[in-house]
């Protein structure tokens, strides 16, 4: 089984909402549109970055079903599917299989103290019910649960199991993962602040909040390095974390959606209770945006 199914630049895709959580179908569609023409290979829907896991399972069903729609021939269209119930997650993995998605990925099952056992048993749940979707997991240090590289062995008898999403900046224990099976792992970077570094340590695709409003400039990062042109990559890098500095001192997900909202997006809020900048902090991060040349500088 090849197991290296996904590749290039992904988006984290933004979810444009009303206050009500509903979603803004005709914004969502208009940004599937214009990003699948820069270059990227597909999108990871409903991750922290598309807060999925602050939506309800209907909204979140309907968007994939939306991007589903919209997206090119071709693109590949991962689905995060983690909830604090496997009821939940069940029913999300049968939906992300009855539309045709490409891939399901979700956080280890979370808040309470979960064994490996635990851990392994969550997975195999979710490969059964999307009957052996491309699976990966999304590993971060923000999901309390760590995933030692020995549990990560054990899950590639589980039917489906591809990879994992890798949103940590330990490149070393990335490399752990990485070796197993010969490298037969999809491992994709997940830190847009180190896309170039994971890249060079054996990333085979890149997964970003960032991507949204600078895909173009990652997919040349990404081209770059897998050409052997690191020099090519690195002012690349250095451009995107000047914004992504910013970002970080305010926040990540209220900037992308701001700087979507400032080129014409009509893409709304967080959901809350997520974090929301005030007026005054909007105002202070697009001065520092303009500093940097504006937010077209980084389109």
């Amino acid at each position: 089984m090849n197991r290296i199914l996904f590749t290039g630049i992904m988006p984290a895709l933004l979810s444009p909402v009303n206050e009500d959580g509903s979603i803004r179908e005709k914004a969502l569609r208009r940004l599937v549109r214009d990003l699948s023409q820069t270059g990227v290979t597909g999108f990871y829907l409903c991750g922290a970055t598309g807060e999925g896991i602050a939506m309800a399972p209907e909204r979140r069903m309907e968007l994939v079903e939306i991007v589903k729609d919209e997206v090119p021939e071709g693109m590949k269209l991962i689905n995060h599917i983690g909830a604090a119930d496997l009821a939940t997650v069940r029913r999300l993995a049968r939906h992300s299989r009855q539309i045709g998605l490409d891939g399901v990925s979700s956080v280890p099952p979370f808040f309470f103290n979960y064994d490996e056992r635990g851990v392994i048993d969550y997975y195999r749940a979710i490969s059964d019910e999307s009957e052996a979707l491309p699976l990966l997991i999304y590993a971060s240090p923000l999901s309390g649960t760590p995933l030692a590289v020995e549990t990560v062995e054990k899950m590639l008898d589980i039917p489906g199991f591809v990879g994992m999403k890798y949103t940590n900046p330990n490149y070393f224990l990335m490399t752990r993962y990485k070796k197993l099976d010969g490298g037969n792992i999809n491992i994709i970077n997940g830190p847009d602040e180190t896309c170039m570094l994971g890249l060079l340590m054996g990333a085979d695709a890149a997964i970003g909040s960032t991507y949204n409003v600078m895909p173009r400039l990652f997919v040349r990062l990404y081209g770059a390095v897998k050409a052997g042109r690191a020099e090519e990559a690195k002012p690349l890098q250095m451009k995107a974390d000047d914004l992504i500095e910013l970002m970080l001192k305010y926040d990540v997900i209220s900037c992308c959606k701001l700087m979507l909202d400032k080129r014409g997006y009509d893409i709304g809020e967080t959901n809350r209770p997520m974090k929301r900048l005030t007026a005054a902090q909007k105002e202070a991060f697009l001065a520092e945006v303009d500093a940097l040349g504006g937010v077209d500088a980084f389109a």
